[in-house]
């Protein structure tokens, strides 16, 4: 978010408070609405706000939006722009983005539109508001379809002017941006077209909320800043696209370098979807039946434990297949003893290894348990490898 800082508790407080002021300032009933129309008579009177005079009443309040000053001049270069509302965190309820763009004005020192003299004259005229334009076609026999162009073309002029003057940051206050407003239609495009601002020139205080229908993995990507200036909320409404419409829309956004991957990832993965619920469906975890067995992990051999007395238990021992037997010789037995007490039976060592030249054959010995039989590649159980002699037709 760089130098766009969210609003602290305290511009949040401070935002209330302009909104609070500034609905009880709002004209609600006729009489209300005819103090207001002869502070505008009296502007027109005087010329406050205009170059030349003006022709009538309609007239004069175009030339107020074409003429009065943009800028104030006790603030500094970053100019604010703002749409819709939402509730910040900290914030007990949504605020419009007006106010918090107001706020932060006064206490760093933001241009904001609604502040400077025009927006301030024009915004003091209440001609958005009906009991002001029902008492203009009513006590003063003006056409409403006339009032209403006025009002859209003043406000319509004002800010390009007030665009136009921006020579540095412009701050958006806005979470998401339609397509059908002022913001989104026409203040962004003249942001970007002014060489002074461009779109590297752009910054949201206000973050912009995860989508429950997009992966949350694409929430950088869309939050972004270069992202944010051209995306529309209508581009990825679960009501009004489909995940192809809106990869579509989201190809056409140049990105900055580091985001070119999660990029080109995101509009394939949207392209590739027939509906949102495929982006965020847990995956499918694999059966049963299509589970290969895992070949288990060959244990080290257990240590040999001391045998305890008992009766000998037969060792069998498997021949390698196609291998002749060889008999050993058997080792030879020591000489009876007189009777006496009972003693286990020593075990016999096993084939193999008692024939050992120069060596002492032990008359008791114990031997480690046989491993586990693994199964080998080739399916074959081959637990020890054994010296034999080659198979006739074997090659080297």
């Amino acid at each position: 978010m760089s130098e766009a800082i969210r609003p602290t508790l305290e511009e949040i407080e401070l935002a209330k408070q302009l909104q609070a002021e500034h609905e009880e300032r709002r004209p609600r009933t006729s009489k209300e609405a005819r103090k207001v129309i002869r502070g505008i008579y009296a502007d027109w009177q005087a010329g406050k706000g205009t170059k030349k005079a003006a022709e009538d009443l309609l007239s004069y309040v175009e030339e107020v939006s074409k003429s009065a000053d943009v800028t104030n001049e006790d603030r500094g270069e970053v100019r604010a722009l703002w749409t819709w509302k939402s509730q910040p965190e900290g914030a007990d309820r949504e605020i419009p983005h007006r106010y918090l763009a107001q706020a932060c004005g006064q206490t760093r020192g933001y241009q904001v539109l609604e502040d400077s003299p025009a927006g301030q004259q024009l915004d003091g005229y209440w001609l958005g508001e009906k009991i002001v334009r029902d008492t203009l076609v009513q006590s003063y026999n003006m056409k409403s379809q006339a009032i209403g162009d006025t009002v859209g073309k003043i406000w319509d002029d004002v800010s390009a002017r007030y665009i136009e003057a921006a020579e540095g940051k412009v701050f958006v206050f806005a979470a998401e941006v339609g397509e059908n407003s002022v913001l989104g239609g026409t203040e962004l495009p003249r942001a970007m077209a002014n060489e002074h601002v461009r779109r590297e020139g752009l910054e949201f205080p206000i973050e912009f909320p995860h989508q429950a229908h997009l992966p949350t993995d694409m929430h950088e990507l869309l939050a972004h800043p270069a992202t944010r200036a051209e995306l529309r909320r209508e581009h990825y409404d679960l009501a009004k696209s489909t995940p192809e419409q809106f990869a579509a829309k989201l190809a056409a956004i140049e990105v900055p370098e580091h985001l070119k991957q999660a990029h080109t990832e995101a509009v394939a993965r949207l392209s590739a979807a027939k509906d949102y619920s495929e982006l965020t469906a847990p995956p499918v975890e694999p059966t049963g039946a299509g589970i290969a067995p895992r070949e288990p992990a060959q244990a080290e051999p257990a240590k040999a434990e001391p045998q305890q007395p008992g009766p000998k238990q037969p060792e069998l021992q498997e021949p390698a297949p196609s291998q002749p037997e060889t008999k050993e010789p058997e080792p030879k037995q020591p000489a009876p003893t007189p009777p006496g007490p009972a003693q286990p039976e020593p075990k016999q060592p096993p084939l193999g290894h008692s024939f050992i030249h120069g060596g002492r054959v032990p008359t008791r010995m114990v031997v480690p348990p046989r491993p586990r039989p693994v199964a080998s590649t080739h399916g074959a159980i081959n637990p020890v490898i054994e010296a034999a002699p080659k198979s006739p037709g074997v090659e080297q």
